[in-house]
């Protein structure tokens, strides 16, 4: 009996010891995991971003519907998780369908009247040209002069846990309407 007890002694001592050492070693990677995911935050280095371009009409007339299109290529292996959020002028009414993609996205909605979006999942592979199309209704009693367009791409570059990214869209900005 002196020595059950001599031993669970011992090693009632020893549980916390290991314990503390566990409970420092999850610590510590937590942190490590926070500061390397708050590092990797951000815009990816000018050398890969995804290249965007948005082309439009430059002038339109009310009551005529007119294609908008986007062009990206994949910056790096992994691509994946992408989201494209393009936004035509208040009121103005906005097609989407995964049909008008190229390669095809697996959804595309419009949340809102002018809102634009589509999601790829992925991952593609570095290099991939991607084409998404929607078509804009110029509403009947639209002003004339400029109107302007705003957009974004999300995604994600693994390995996994993988920092995500958000790139403007360059290129065409505004319509005029006549």
């Amino acid at each position: 009996m002196e020595f059950a007890k001599e031993r669970s002694t011992r090693s009632n001592h020893k549980l916390p010891k290991l314990g503390g050492w566990v409970s420092s070693i999850f610590l510590i990677a937590g942190l490590l995991a926070i500061l390397g995911g708050a590092a990797c935050q951000g815009e990816l280095p000018d050398t890969t971003i995804a290249q965007l371009e948005r082309e439009l009409p430059n002038t339109v007339t009310v009551g005529e519907e007119f294609v908008v299109t986007v062009t990206f290529t994949s910056p790096e292996d992994g691509f994946h998780a992408i989201g494209l959020t393009e936004l035509a002028p208040t009121g103005w009414d906005v097609s989407v369908d995964v049909a008008w993609t190229e390669p095809q996205a697996m959804a595309a909605n419009t949340p809102e009247t002018e809102k634009a979006e589509y999601i790829w999942d992925g991952p593609h592979d570095a290099g991939v040209e991607f084409t998404a199309e929607y078509k804009v209704l110029v509403p009947v009693d639209a002003e004339p002069g400029d109107y302007t367009f705003s957009g974004s791409l999300e995604y994600y570059i693994e390995p996994s846990p993988a920092p995500s990214y958000k790139d403007e869209i360059a290129g065409d900005i505004q319509v005029t309407v006549s």
